[in-house]
């Protein structure tokens, strides 16, 4: 391991781990992600421990799990406090170069960007940064005309967050326009005397569901393989209610496959922009000395169960389970590990990889994933996510906006589901075995599924007393797992009795 240098760590927003051809899906074709992982190693079963943007990317930084350090939001005061110990400023003081291109959603947002000036704030380069990086504010991508006719199902879809067929130039927040950063990153900037970190943060999947030609077209509505449209077995609150308020209990099975093909489109878009950063590489000779790792930040509901994009208190898979590449010089190109591996483990392998001593405040809840690849397993992973009841109470952000003389349910309609039914967003954690998921929440509606034998999850089993046993032992899995991480603040440089 010791010829690796540097870093290069791509992340996708939404991307479901069923979603893509690397690990199974029939229809949805991304073939350089398929050939990344063939360089190294990937990973069938690996899950984020928070279904939303910000405590899952702090939770890579970190490897804590978001609890500890009460990170529940995507609110600009919820962000990571200046000074916690986190990958990328740990490697900034070890002596690599930093950038990262594309969303933030880690680092106090005053801290990261700095006035826009280098190596000013948390990282070196970032999207804006003045000069180099703040000439790209000008990006525009022309993209090609549409080439199929707006379908009779859009209508059913004009009110939460789907815009179909893109049109218009790509711009400065696109993710071609981010891809562009960080060829010209690596190709150009960098200083190549040092080693770097270069962290680039593409945004599809994520809604809004729109997606520009050829990939809008690109697949079949009809042929390909849709995701259960019905809402489970014994449904809890949040699922049954999201069902009747972002798309309605009456939602077509024309609309929810435009969804899912348009979410097929974006993750094929996203396999082409990682195509032009692995050229990069490749025309850099960076293979030979570079760790990269390949993750998205948590999945999308994508018209599974008859629901749009996500929500904080979701522990299905198709919001827990994501993709998960690991490559660097060393490592058994072509594995495929089954263990069960999460967000948590990422910071301990990346140092470890790099033979890079972590901080001395930092205490991670993860473990190296090069144990996994060695063959250990893992007997459980974990996720928690919703709000206390004081913070529903507050509830007081807009549900509709209008678009075009049409009302909109703003974020797709999460928003008019939590003002309505605020328990649909309370606290809940989850464990989930190789076999067996838990789900416990704090205003009842509890799930429990056997992820074997139901991948889906379509029949909710908690509450059968059959499964007594199995509750009981999942239950205190979890007691222990809140036990061995609660929070550990304040840090205690002195200890006694």
């Amino acid at each position: 391991m010791s010829k690796i240098k540097n870093v290069l760590f791509i992340t996708s927003d939404e991307m479901r781990a069923d979603a893509i051809s690397l690990f199974g899906n029939p229809d949805c074709q991304t073939p350089n992600l398929e050939a990344l992982a063939a360089r190294g190693v990937a990973f069938d079963n690996h899950f984020t421990v928070h279904g939303k943007c910000v405590p899952s990317r702090i939770a890579m930084q970190t490897g804590r799990y978001a609890h500890t350090d009460a990170i529940r939001t995507v609110m600009t005061d919820n962000l990571l406090p200046k000074g916690d110990p986190n990958v990328m400023e740990h490697l900034k003081k070890n002596g690599f170069e930093t950038a990262v291109f594309g969303l933030n959603h880690v680092w106090e947002t005053e801290w990261f960007y700095a006035e826009n000036k280098k190596s000013a704030g948390a990282v070196d380069y970032h999207s804006f940064t003045e000069g180099i990086f703040g000439d790209f504010e000008n990006f525009s991508q022309e993209v090609p005309p549409r080439q199929t006719p707006v379908p009779e199902c859009a209508k059913e879809l004009e009110s939460i967050d789907y815009n179909g067929c893109k049109e218009n130039p790509l711009g400065t927040h696109s993710d071609s326009h981010r891809t562009a950063q960080a060829v010209k990153y690596l190709k150009e900037v960098r200083d190549k005397s040092k080693p770097f970190y270069c962290q680039v943060n593409l945004s599809k999947p994520h809604p809004p569901y729109s997606i520009q030609e050829p990939y809008y077209s690109m697949y079949d509505r009809e042929k390909i393989k849709a995701f259960p449209h019905d809402v489970p077995e014994n449904a809890t609150l949040h699922m049954r209610k999201q069902r009747e308020l972002r798309l309605g209990n009456d939602i077509s099975d024309a609309a929810l496959r435009e969804l899912q093909a348009i979410y097929y489109g974006s993750c094929t878009y996203i396999d082409d922009c990682i195509k032009q950063i692995m050229d990069a590489m490749e025309e850099e000779d960076l293979f030979k000395d570079t760790l990269i790792l390949f993750c998205a930040d948590h999945g999308d509901f994508a018209s599974q169960y008859g629901i749009n994009e996500k929500w904080d208190t979701a522990m299905q898979d198709c919001i827990l389970h994501v993709p998960f590449i690991l490559v660097a010089p060393g490592l058994p190109a072509g594995t495929r590990v089954d263990s069960l591996t999460e967000h948590v483990d990422i910071p301990e392998t990346i140092l470890e990889l790099l033979n890079i001593e972590g901080d001395e405040r930092w205490y991670w809840h993860g473990r190296s994933l090069v144990r996994a690849i060695e063959g250990e397993r893992k007997e459980a992973v974990f996720a928690d996510g919703g709000h206390e009841a004081p913070m529903r109470a507050r509830f007081n952000r807009e549900v509709f906006s209008e678009k075009n003389g049409v009302q909109i349910k703003n974020t797709g309609g999460k928003q008019l589901v939590y003002s309505e039914f605020p328990d649909s967003m309370a606290r809940v954690k989850m464990v989930r075995t190789e076999e067996w998921k838990l789900a416990i929440r704090e205003t009842g509606g509890n799930e429990l599924f056997n992820v074997k034998e139901d991948p889906d999850e379509m029949k909710n089993l908690y509450g059968d007393p059959q499964y007594n046993d199995i509750v009981m032992d999942l239950q205190r899995r979890l007691i222990e797992w809140c036990l061995k991480t609660d929070t550990d603040r304040p840090y205690m440089e002195q200890v006694g009795a």
